[in-house]
């Protein structure tokens, strides 16, 4: 084949000095003039010719073979084709050809910048190449590789001289120069250089996949392993509701295990009654809603109902077809337990499980409503025990809580089905009577005292008459409010009281007027004769500490004096002094005498007791309060941080607005509130922080029964510690013998009072305390 070089030296030279010269013949025969100008053209014309074309023919040099190709003697003219299919796999894109291939890509140039390791070796697995990947990924440079055997750097790859991974992608282990050994992927293809066959070896380090697939799969096992051990239900459905998925919490929760379940409809553990409720939830995941804290009842293998709180979702494929319905499920079972607990205990009284005084004024309120829409006739009854206080005071509060458990069941068993009895307050009951008219209503009434009057409580072998008296309001379309048919009943009860006690009275407001509230009105007269005459007094019982044994403080309680010398106790003349307004008047003089009392007796005896002083809802709307407050603490000198000021739970939340306002002007002076008789109702919980609470005083009924009721043994237990999550000390009232101390000591309890610890008396340390053997101290 001719050489190109000679090809372009006649082209560039001979051809434009043959052509030029032509043309100069014929100028020359055309003019007849002298050829020297003509000649001198020509020349300059060809050494031009000349110079180009040796520049151009230095230029166009064949090249030379250099790096990669020099690593393969055998073949030193193979280069690469990205166009043709060949020994590297397709995904490469390349391969060697031979010498009959047109060159179009030096393979230097693909080798050096593969980011694989390409190794091309004999039959034999002799290196032939070793490309600068390999050389990096092998830690081993390509003149120490070469003439190595293959097996040298993938161990897996050869076998008796022969290859048995060749073809598609295989994950073995790769040797470094250091020893250190690494997972790789290595894919090998055959072929024929020369006419000898060889191998072609890409090999990639997988190090960082494989630790993050083994990152992923330690993650998916810890997954696993989370919603296995999961307390909470872990489930799935398939798009007819049946379980496909159920972790180990079905066993808590059903007492089945998980593949007893599979394939089973979820609405075979629904119970029967919110069968149709399921259906309905159901129908909505499969529409695409979400169900969030939906909340259910299932049924275990014993038939017990569980309440669950499902979340759920469906997952739906690309034809919006379900592929299956997945969701957590958690059993609160016991919260829901919990919270109708809470909820009877708001409504009911906690000693004898009738409603409380909060229900029955609701339900006084919507019934009279309804009357005055319909026209019918209902009453009310206010009834009264009437030898309460004897048995009380003379046997001990058990005593009379015994009581009071016998007649109301006494009551319950007098009355019909739909009407409503209720424990108004101490040995006060209320009862609403639906649809009966006065003759019927009176009848009852009668039947009930007949039958109190006919029991005999017996304690320690002795035998009690009780009896009580009843006043009777008529509901009708007449009435304004539930207040004012209650004022009705408790007037008509006090005629009944005022007149001997243990009989009826119906409330007629003429009769009233004539008879009644003149009755009432003498003990007015009393109560305000007493007030200007200072014919009250004082008496405290002692507070201790159960931390440090002493006495913390006193409460101080109000007596008055009867025109025979008796001692009177607040409920026989404050309900009086309330109705005909002398309530301010009577508050006032037992917040002055306690603090000029508390601050002689403090520095008589060099002590630091402390006063708690009760007040009455009423006390909250007299402006005149505050001022004497203010007034006997400055003319005294006494630290208003000593007194502390009570008021009963309900009365706090009835005027919750009012209440706040005085507590904080109260805490301003630097006097202490406590809220007493707490827990009566459950309804102040909220209002802790709004009514600025520095003590609460746990009702007397819990705490009488402590030893003996598990319910009142988690209240009491449940209040100390909420208060003193919230930074509030407690005080647990009617503490009568040694084993309720103990527990209240376990409690936590910050301070107790009651006739165990000791009985109210006149002077500050002189009663006769029976409380911590270890012994009292008196300041």
């Amino acid at each position: 084949m001719p050489n190109p070089r000679y090809k372009l030296l006649s082209l560039g030279i001979l051809a434009p000095l043959l052509s030029s010269a032509l043309l100069a013949l014929y100028l020359a025969w055309r003019t007849g003039s002298g050829g020297r100008e003509i000649f001198l053209a020509w020349l300059v014309v060809g050494m031009i010719s000349i110079a180009a074309t040796l520049f151009v023919m230095r230029g166009h040099r064949t090249p030379t073979a250099s790096g990669a190709d020099r690593e393969m003697p055998d073949n030193p003219q193979v280069t690469v084709s990205p166009r043709t299919t060949g020994p590297f796999a397709p995904d490469d894109s390349v391969l060697l050809t031979g010498p009959e291939r047109r060159p179009e890509l030096p393979i230097n140039t693909i080798l050096e910048m593969a980011p694989a390791g390409i190794i091309v070796t004999a039959r034999d697995g002799t290196i032939k190449t070793f490309n600068p990947a390999a050389e990096k990924l092998f830690g081993c440079r390509a003149h120490e590789a070469r003439g190595q055997n293959f097996t040298r750097f993938v161990p897996g790859a050869l076998s008796n001289g022969q290859c048995v991974i060749v073809g598609g992608e295989h994950i073995l282990e790769g040797v470094q120069g250091s020893g250190r050994r690494i997972p790789v992927t290595v894919r090998v293809s055959e072929m024929t250089l020369n006419g000898k066959p060889m191998y072609t070896c890409v090999v990639t380090d997988i190090a960082g996949r494989a630790h993050k697939e083994t990152m992923l799969q330690e993650a998916q096992t810890r997954f696993q392993e989370m919603v296995e051990t999961a307390h909470d239900l872990v489930w799935s459905l398939d798009a007819q509701g049946r379980w496909i998925y159920l972790n180990a919490a079905t066993k808590s929760i059903y007492g089945h295990a998980p593949e007893d379940m599979l394939g089973h409809h979820v609405s075979e553990y629904q119970s029967p009654e919110y069968k149709d409720e399921g259906a309905r939830a159901l129908a909505k995941l499969m529409a695409g809603h979400e169900l969030v804290h939906y909340e259910a009842v299932h049924v275990d293998r014993q038939g017990i109902n569980h309440f669950l709180s499902f979340n759920g979702k469906a997952y739906f494929d690309a034809a919006g077809k379900i592929q299956h319905i997945s969701g957590t499920a958690r059993d609160i079972t016991e919260q829901k337990l919990y919270q109708q607990q809470l909820y009877y205990q708001a409504q009911h009284d906690a000693l004898t499980g009738l409603y409380n005084r909060n229900f029955f004024q609701m339900e006084l309120d919507r019934l009279v409503a309804q009357v005055s829409r319909s026209g019918a006739e209902c009453a009310l009854f206010y009834i009264d025990l009437d030898q309460f206080k004897f048995i009380n005071d003379t046997l001990g509060h058990a005593a009379g809580d015994r009581l009071l458990i016998e007649v109301t069941a006494m009551f319950t068993s007098q009355i019909r089905e739909g009407d409503l009895l209720a424990r108004f307050g101490g040995d006060e009951f209320t009862l609403l009577l639906s649809n009966i008219d006065i003759d019927k209503a009176l009848q009852v009434a009668d039947k009930l005292r007949v039958t109190i009057e006919s029991y005999r409580f017996v304690e320690k072998g002795e035998a009690y008459n009780i009896g009580c008296s009843i006043g009777v309001a008529i509901i009708d379309n007449h009435a304004h409010s539930g207040e004012e048919v209650m004022s009705h009943a408790d007037l008509a009860c006090n005629l009944a009281k005022s007149q001997g006690r243990n009989r009826v009275v119906l409330y007629d407001p003429a009769l009233g007027g004539e008879d009644g509230m003149a009755k009432d009105m003498g003990w007015a007269a009393r109560v305000k004769d007493a007030v200007e005459n200072d014919r009250f007094s004082l008496v405290f019982q002692p507070i201790i500490s159960l931390r440090t044994g002493e006495v913390y403080g006193y409460e101080a309680l109000l007596r008055m004096t009867h025109e025979d010398g008796s001692e009177i106790l607040p409920r026989g003349f404050l309900p009086a002094a309330e109705r005909f307004g002398l309530i301010h008047s009577v508050e006032r003089w037992s917040v002055r005498h306690a603090i000029h009392h508390l601050a002689r007796e403090n520095k008589r005896l060099h002590t630091q007791f402390r006063f708690a002083i009760n007040l009455s809802g009423r006390a909250f709307g007299d402006e005149g309060l505050l001022p004497v407050i203010e007034q006997a603490l400055r003319s005294t000198g006494l630290d208003p941080f000593l007194l502390t000021f009570e008021i009963t739970e309900t009365a706090a939340i009835t005027n919750i607005t009012v209440v706040t306002e005085f507590v904080r002007k109260l805490k301003r002076l630097g006097c202490q509130f406590a809220l007493d008789d707490f827990g009566s109702g459950f309804s102040s919980f909220a209002y802790l922080k709004q009514l600025q609470v520095d003590k609460v005083k746990i009702d007397g009924v819990f705490i009488r029964r402590l030893a003996n009721d598990d319910i009142d043994h988690a209240l009491v237990k449940a209040i100390t510690s909420l208060a003193h999550t919230l930074g509030l000390e407690t005080i647990a009232s009617g503490v009568e013998d040694e084993q309720t101390l103990r527990l209240l000591e376990q409690h936590g309890v910050d301070y107790a009072q009651g006739y165990y610890l000791g009985r109210p008396t006149p002077d500050l340390g002189q009663g006769q305390f029976n409380f911590l053997q270890s012994g009292c101290k008196l300041a």
